[in-house]
């Protein structure tokens, strides 16, 4: 399966070289944005043939160059989220909203780490800033709505997922089981007309 994952990334690689070249040759741009973008480029040609521990390897270059930089941050998050090492993601969600504190995506995602390990609290009280400002927000408003109902505070989840019913023009809603009484702690989606 390695190899098959190597021959994907290959493939994924024609066009990052090919925007390298084009960088090189036609572009004004100084070194540091080619390589830049090239690091980008492959970061994310591992990240799309599956070879995320390489993908991870080469944002910690991009980092070595630029410290600050939160679209890596923001996908490193995303790669430690995705193999389910949520406290590692935490602290890259946690840089972005110390370089941005109104980056909306790294709140959520921040809280969705949090949901994760079980910490509805911490989840809740970093979705408070995101449903404040995006009241229309309907991923947030259900991921809060689910945590109050986690909590057992049932009044306040019913209340984010009638938000979010209302935030969402196709009507779809995903809970953990406050409109359905069976018990059952599975997540489900249902479509409400409203």
């Amino acid at each position: 399966m390695t190899n098959w994952r190597r021959l994907k990334y290959l493939f994924y690689m024609i066009p990052i070289l090919w925007a390298f070249l084009k960088d090189m040759v036609w572009e004004d741009l100084s070194m540091g944005e080619i390589m830049a973008n090239y690091l980008f480029g492959r970061a994310n040609a591992y990240e799309r043939a599956g070879l995320l521990e390489k993908a991870m390897n080469v944002y910690e270059e991009i980092l070595k160059r630029d410290p600050n930089s939160l679209p890596v941050y923001l996908s490193l998050g995303g790669l430690y989220y995705g193999g389910g090492m949520f406290e590692k993601a935490i602290t890259y969600y946690e840089k972005v909203i110390m370089s941005n504190p109104k980056h909306y995506q790294g709140h959520y995602w921040l809280a969705m780490c949090y949901r994760n390990l079980q910490r509805y609290y911490a989840a809740i009280h970093t979705l408070e800033e995101v449903v404040e400002h995006l009241p229309t927000f309907k991923d947030a408003l259900n991921l809060m709505g689910e945590c109050y109902e986690r909590i057992g505070e049932g009044a306040k989840a019913e209340h984010f997922y009638l938000k979010a019913i209302g935030a969402d023009p196709k009507g779809f809603i995903a809970h953990g089981g406050i409109l359905d009484r069976s018990g059952t702690e599975k997540r489900r989606e249902h479509r409400i007309k409203h």
